[in-house]
């Protein structure tokens, strides 16, 4: 998974942002589907005297079932980079509970009864409210798709079984997107919930024999989401590419070499000078006359 996360980062880095920096909003929805929760149990007999206190190291384990999640966002891009207010709510419900062999032994004996899950307190629900801050790095695909990886810390505030807790919390998160308008995405996300371990109280009585408990554990949480994305400053228009130069004139032809023949006439030097004429005939002789 690293490697691919990294992968992702570098494909994101080379890219061109796909919106001018500025503010943006969003509403997110889906599904989540919370990991099994192991929980550490302290039991507490009121009953006995003084009364007795054992914990038991992942002494219940809770599963759930799908449930829903939903998200406001909000966020400030800058170049490559966002940075998001995230704050959700999710909740899923208890498919089942089952407890260690040891404390189940142990309140058997304590109550004089054979002691199952089932006689242990149970939430019907996990409810778990959360603020987040996360840095985004966010890029345009091409043709419209986009896409980003980023992560963020924050504060969870968990409901189960009658009672409440807060506690950090963290998540991971990568999500595709595609342009519907200049100014409007629509998107699918992937997130990953983890929150530092929660306690829970709760009461219950066995055959006559009180208890109070205390549970305590992490929760973790896979959330599909689809999203919707306004964005105030909307899509970069591309500038057109710059025409290319017109090329440079051809240079101009070198002129001929000449010659100057004896007639003064000036003729290219690889043709024949013309031929001079001929030479006057010489006169002719003056004739003598007759003596008488």
């Amino acid at each position: 998974m690293r490697k691919y996360l990294l992968a992702a980062t570098a494909a994101l880095g080379v890219a061109s942002p796909a919106f001018a920096d500025g503010p943006y909003v969003g509403i997110e929805g889906g599904v989540t589907l919370p990991r099994s929760t192991d929980l550490d149990i302290i039991l507490n007999n009121t009953s006995a005297t003084p009364t007795s206190s054992v914990t038991y190291s992942d002494g219940e384990r809770l599963k759930y079932k799908t449930g829903w999640n939903a998200d406001v966002l909000a966020g400030y891009k800058l170049g490559l980079f966002k940075l998001e207010l995230q704050g959700g709510y999710q909740r899923a419900p208890v498919k089942s509970l089952t407890a260690s062999s040891t404390l189940l032994g142990d309140v058997s004996a304590a109550t004089g009864t054979a002691v199952t899950a089932a006689n242990l307190p149970v939430g019907d629900r996990m409810g778990v409210t959360y603020l987040l801050a996360n840095a985004l790095l966010d890029s345009d695909l091409g043709g419209g798709w986009g896409g980003y990886i980023g992560g963020g810390a924050g504060r969870a505030w968990a409901s189960y079984s009658g009672d409440k807790d807060n506690d950090w919390a963290f998540d991971g998160t990568a999500g595709i997107r595609y342009a519907l308008t200049p100014n409007l995405d629509a998107g699918v996300k992937y997130q990953y919930l983890h929150t530092a371990k929660l306690n829970f109280n709760d009461a219950f009585a066995v055959n006559g024999v009180n208890y109070t408990s205390s549970a305590r554990g992490n929760y973790d949480s896979h959330n599909v989401l689809a999203s919707l994305i306004y964005n105030f400053n909307g899509r970069q228009s591309e500038a057109p590419a710059a025409a290319p130069p017109p090329p440079p004139p051809p240079p101009p032809a070198p002129a001929p070499a000449t010659q100057t023949c004896p007639d003064g006439s000036v003729i290219e030097a690889t043709a024949a000078c013309p031929t001079p004429p001929p030479p006057p005939p010489p006169p002719a002789p003056a004739q003598r006359g007759e003596r008488g």
